[in-house]
């Protein structure tokens, strides 16, 4: 949530300022700045990198180097990579409640917005109940339909599909009202109404939020004096003084607010602002370099502002360490439940077959008993319960388990943690079914992308090499993200001594250490997955 309201506001007042230093250039040009930093609030910055942020707190499961039973059950990487997991996570849970303040805000804006919309409706009937269609106006704006009726206003235009311009009656005997018609004709060319709509949206939507309602005052502003530019153009010191006097000689009644439309009816009415529109009618509107380089810095700022938001927030997950996630504030019920499970699993570390199966059957009651959490609490301590009892059926050669145990706990349609998807591809590797655990990984790789982590990828060519492809398992230890270590060496081994490549082989023969170059080249074995509470467990 910070990091959109930083975004957002980065982007206004860069834009803010600009439309500063463009107060000598046309006023359309920071009207179109000004709307740009408007809709800016409309985009949630915070969840555009979350795909790629996704993929890294993935890839930090993915990470995995493959070991053997004699080797640690749980690697210091694989540890860190759980807890950027779980911190992720709970940065996630603790946005939530901002998450839900600004959609109940968004709510209350879009009720405000629905009440602009019915008032605006009220009000078009009311002045149509009065209205005088004058004949002779509308041939002489020749496009859209003149009603005449009482505005205390002196002309309005509305009409998204069919454009009306709406005179006040007293007009009618003023000299000024061929430049008013000009000046309401010319709103409709220019696409203001739209853009009015627009505005009041976004001041409906954002009714809470300061910096939107002053932007969208400023654009209001700057569509009166797009308009005057423009028909300054064409008639020239008379628009001026029609303006002035106008403003010098109101309509009776004009000071009278009677349009209870009026966020969306009228564009500006503020004596002050309309004294200022007279006074830069004086003022030569000529688009100069210094303005291009002013228009380019704005936007250089603002894209500068969104690939900060990107960069920073696909970065956290990795910067993030299970230190950082021991902090998280959990209820008393997930804690108390956390506590059950490491004393069912008190003997995970142990080597003695018994000791294995009586954590199992610990871990298999414990679950089916035990009181469901709330959502976010409950998937953390089933993905945590998982995992340790898919680490102590893979000691115990239990992969069938696991299986059935996968399918119990994540049934069909269920929403699955992608990283899962290595624990049950390693399983069914074990289980001598390369066929099945390619359609884990392709699930795997589905979700994240290509770009792939090296654990995933040195699963993936093992998988391939059992199943004897041996060119495509080439082809994905070719790809950058494998890493160059021995296990890979170890597969290159394999492979090429089945493909009877003498030179590669040999080639790759040479980097391997002497006790395994001396021995015929073996398939390796796939590791142990790990689980984020062995460290918990005292070694036995």
């Amino acid at each position: 949530m910070m990091d959109y309201l930083i975004t957002c506001t980065t982007i206004s007042f860069s834009v803010w300022l600009a439309s500063i230093f463009l107060k000598n250039a046309p006023a359309r040009i920071s009207f179109y700045l000004l709307m740009f930093a408007l809709f800016s609030w409309f985009i949630p910055w915070q969840l555009i990198p979350d795909t790629f942020a996704a993929k890294v707190r993935v890839d930090a499961w993915l990470d995995m180097a493959p070991f053997s039973l004699q080797g640690p059950v749980i690697s210091t990487q694989a540890e860190a990579g759980i807890g950027q997991i779980h911190a992720a996570q709970t940065h996630w849970l603790q946005q939530f409640t901002w998450e839900q303040l600004l959609t109940a805000a968004f709510f209350v804006g879009s009720v405000v917005f629905l009440l602009r919309l019915w008032k605006y409706q009220a009000r078009i009937k009311l002045l149509n109940k009065s209205v005088i269609h004058c004949q002779s106006l509308t041939a002489a704006i020749q496009t859209y339909p003149v009603k005449v009726t009482e505005l205390n206003t002196p002309a309005i235009a509305t009409g998204l599909f069919k454009p009306t311009i709406w005179v006040d009656y007293q007009l009618l005997q003023r000299p000024e009202l061929g430049s008013v018609l000009l000046h309401e004709a010319t709103h409709i060319r220019q696409g203001d109404i739209i853009w009015l709509w627009l505005i009041c949206l976004t001041e409906s939507l954002f009714w809470w939020n300061p910096i939107c309602l002053k932007l969208s005052e400023n654009a209001r502003q700057l569509l009166e004096l797009s308009c005057d530019e423009r028909c300054f153009q064409q008639l020239q010191q008379k628009y001026q003084f029609d303006l002035a006097s106008l403003l010098l000689n109101p309509l009776a009644g004009s000071s009278k607010q009677s349009l209870v439309g009026m966020p969306i009816l009228n564009v500006v009415n503020n004596k002050d602002f309309n004294m200022l529109r007279v006074k830069m009618l004086n003022k030569e509107k000529v688009m100069k370099i210094k303005h291009l380089v002013i228009l380019m810095a704005a936007v250089s700022v603002s894209a500068v502002a969104a690939a900060q938001i990107s960069e920073s927030k696909a970065a956290e997950p990795v910067k993030q360490t299970a230190q950082s996630a021991k902090k998280v504030n959990l209820s008393e019920a997930f804690k108390a439940q956390q506590a059950a499970l490491l004393q069912a699993a008190a003997k995970a570390k142990s080597q003695d077959p018994a000791d294995l199966k009586q954590v199992v059957a610990n871990i298999t009651d414990w679950q089916d008993n035990r009181t469901e959490l709330t959502w976010r609490e409950e998937e953390k301590m089933k993905l945590n319960a998982f995992m340790l009892l898919a680490h102590v059926q893979h000691k115990l050669g239990q992969y069938q388990d696991v299986i059935t145990r996968f399918e119990a706990w994540y049934p069909a349609g269920s929403d699955v943690p992608f990283f899962l998807r290595n624990f049950t591809a390693s399983t069914y590797l074990k289980l001598n079914n390369p066929d099945f655990a390619l359609k884990e990984l392709a699930i795997l790789q589905q979700a994240i992308g290509d770009d792939i982590r090296p654990g995933s990828l040195y699963m993936l060519a093992l998988a391939y090499t059992e199943k004897a492809d041996y060119a495509e398992a080439i082809k994905v230890l070719s790809h950058p993200n494998v890493l160059d270590n021995q296990s890979t060496r170890m597969l290159r081994y394999y492979i090429y001594s089945q493909q009877n490549d003498v030179i590669t082989r040999d080639q790759v023969k040479a980097s391997l250490p002497k006790d395994i170059a001396s021995k015929p080249a073996t398939l390796p074995e796939v590791g142990i997955p790990g689980s984020p509470l062995l460290h918990l467990l005292s070694a036995t």
